[in-house]
């Protein structure tokens, strides 16, 4: 599929040693929050040959999460994990950014949408569409502590109105199903990522879907 662009932010694992050591839990319950909160096993799932497709993010969600937004309207800064993490998946206070980190991180944070933006319209300007495949994992532990929700499906599927595609969406449950898994739509998560320069636009060429990919299946 020649319009492809894969996004995978929370798979790295990656925080700067010296912000690691500014942590207000211990240094090996921090190592066990980044390996709970990271997306391990997401990248193996992609192909080789989509590789070059593929834009993952070098950063921790601890460090930086990309996908929050930042303009004061991200519901998860609530729970002190907006684009910069202060609490941990328990609640319990897990660093106090400095201004300085919050302006550094803000610099890495707008890399990476302004990437997404070029590698989308370079797509866009050469196939005249541009599907994106938000790929992600989620704990059902974590879903459940910050919602009360249960019932969860091995995959969530998650939509945007303006970028959706019937067809995109009824061709992902159809293969979970031939696979043996169970699916939901825009539930324990809803959305998908689109680049911050088509976001609010309509007829953009661009469809996006969010793939979050139950940890229970990648254990298994």
């Amino acid at each position: 599929m020649k319009n492809l662009l894969i996004h995978v932010p929370h798979a790295s694992m990656y925080i700067p040693q010296e912000y690691g050591r500014t942590a207000l839990i211990p240094q090996d319950e921090l190592e066990e929050e980044n390996r709970f909160m990271c997306d391990t096993g997401i990248l193996e799932l992609i192909p080789p040959a989509l590789a070059e497709d593929t834009i993952i993010f070098p950063y921790s969600r601890l460090y930086c999460d990309v996908e929050r937004f930042r303009d004061g309207s991200e519901p998860m800064e609530a729970y002190g994990m907006g684009y910069i993490y202060t609490r941990d998946r328990r609640g319990r206070e897990m660093f106090r950014p400095t201004p300085a980190h919050r302006e550094e991180v803000s610099k890495i944070y707008d890399a990476h949408h302004e990437e997404l933006n070029r590698r989308a319209e370079a797509v866009l300007r050469e196939h005249g569409s541009c599907l994106i495949i938000d790929l992600h994992s989620f704990s059902d532990e974590t879903v459940n502590r910050i919602f009360g929700w249960t019932g969860f499906p091995d995959i969530c599927i998650g939509t945007e109105e303006d970028y959706y595609s019937r067809e995109v969406v009824e061709s992902i449950i159809s293969l979970c199903k031939r696979l043996g898994l169970t699916t939901a739509l825009n539930y324990p998560y809803k959305g998908s990522l689109v680049p911050n320069r088509y976001y609010g636009r309509k007829n953009t060429g661009i469809v996006s879907v969010m793939l979050e990919i139950n940890k229970r299946v990648l254990k298994k």
